[in-house]
């Protein structure tokens, strides 16, 4: 009952402060005692000065090509080991299953992820290509990345399917 009289008695504002935080100050009202109460809440969220173009977070076949012979660039391969095993993998690919992309580049410490994949760790600025089987799975490494603050992150939409059918050719 008393959350039903809450709800009722609701009056939210809202108002913004420079810090890109929100603060929500909520008042209830109490009508048979006529008392007053505030609480206060903060919601975190992001600025961003604009929207990220798609096109410019996919890759095509010649990038990607061109990102083999580049160690400035990490190339993902976010498929389960066993796929690698069954079909292959792009040269100078580092294999971090879709699973674990998020915990390894959190938490992992620079030392433990080089030796696992005797590379760099990449920083958030760091050119990162993710690719899978079809580009699903990649997209969604993409997504990951994006969330944990890394900024040049991409796709290769064509992943293991294009590469493949490309390099026979």
């Amino acid at each position: 009952m008393f959350y039903r009289v809450l709800q009722r008695t609701l009056i939210p504002t809202f108002r913004s402060i420079n810090d890109a935080t929100a603060v929500t100050t909520t008042k209830y009202v109490n009508s048979s005692r006529n008392v007053p109460y505030n609480i206060s809440c903060h919601i975190q969220y992001r600025l961003f000065s604009m929207k990220p173009n798609p096109e410019e977070m996919i890759v095509s076949f010649e990038e990607v090509k061109n990102a083999t012979s580049n160690n400035n660039v990490l190339i993902v391969d976010v498929r389960e080991p066993d796929e690698i095993k069954e079909h292959g993998k792009i040269p100078n690919s580092i294999n971090i299953p879709l699973g674990d992309v998020t915990k390894v580049l959190s938490t992992m410490s620079e030392e433990d992820f080089r030796k696992i994949y005797n590379r760099s760790k990449p920083s958030e600025d760091s050119p990162i290509i993710f690719y899978c089987m079809i580009g699903k799975r990649s997209g969604m490494a993409q997504q990951n990345s994006l969330n944990l603050g890394y900024k040049n992150v991409k796709n290769y939409l064509g992943s293991w399917t294009e590469w493949a059918s490309k390099m026979q050719s």
